[in-house]
């Protein structure tokens, strides 16, 4: 029997393409920037960093960023294609590896999209909490975001609106997301069509990922028991406090 390869992968580019990143720093960048203000950060780290947007943009906000990720094809794109600030180091690493990686302590810890709940299971996501806790100084804070995971939210939006990328070939990228509520796990679906320059099928794909279902009561309870002191709560827009009935998605920020 032959070895099959996989008929698609979904590359660092292609990652970074589907999400229109001007839009959604009008939206955050503002958010960031008071709050690292505020708390007078200048030492950063941007744990699953994906394509290091983010830590290009708040390396004018702060002294130093450090920018980590699993994936090394992730950290050669963003070295190659993103990163331009000297301010910003570029490591490859998980949670797995915060407690022993030599890069001191931090004032600012983020963790975004959906970084945290992608760990899987809640022993996982309390253990990255601990290993974060751990990497900042004191008075410091962490901000994760991920989205509303109760189930209402959940199934009205089951189906994320299709991402379309057009490349120079004559290819067409349709990019959806499939969500399944679960009450341990939330099952994410990533549905990728191409079609080629006839409009036809040529690759019909799902990478599908179990995601930990990380409800705000559960989330809060994990992280006051991993040392965390004061949790702050907004919706997906920045500007109101997270609302379950409304928003697809949160930013946390904790206090140490």
């Amino acid at each position: 029997m032959k070895n099959e390869k996989p008929n698609f992968k979904f590359d660092a580019e292609l990652y970074d393409e589907q999400i229109n990143w001007e839009a959604r720093f009008n939206v955050e960048k503002d958010f960031f920037y008071n709050i690292f203000k505020s708390n007078n950060s200048k030492r950063l780290l941007d744990i699953g960093c994906g394509t290091a947007r983010h830590a290009q943009l708040f390396s004018s906000f702060v002294e130093e960023v450090y920018a980590m990720d699993p994936s090394q094809e992730m950290i050669d794109y963003a070295r190659e294609r993103v990163v331009k600030s000297e301010n910003v180091k570029l490591l490859t690493g998980g949670f797995k590896d915060l407690a022993n990686i030599k890069i001191g302590n931090f004032d600012t810890i983020t963790c975004l999209g959906n970084t945290l709940p992608i760990l899987e299971n809640r022993r996982k996501v309390k253990s990255a909490l601990k290993s974060i806790k751990k990497r900042l100084n004191k008075g410091g804070i962490a901000i994760f975001q991920f989205i509303n995971f109760e189930q209402s939210m959940i199934e009205k939006n089951s189906y994320y609106q299709p991402k379309i990328i057009r490349r120079d070939d004559g290819r067409i990228y349709l990019l959806n997301r499939h969500f399944e509520y679960g009450k341990i796990k939330t099952r994410a679906d990533f549905i990728t069509t191409v079609l080629d320059s006839e409009n036809d099928i040529e690759i019909f794909n799902v990478d599908t990922t179990m995601m930990c279902t990380l409800k705000i009561r559960i989330f809060q309870k994990m992280a006051l028991n991993c040392g965390f002191k004061k949790i702050h709560y907004l919706g997906n827009d920045t500007k109101e406090s997270f609302n379950k009935a409304k928003h697809i998605s949160l930013f946390a920020t904790l206090k140490t």
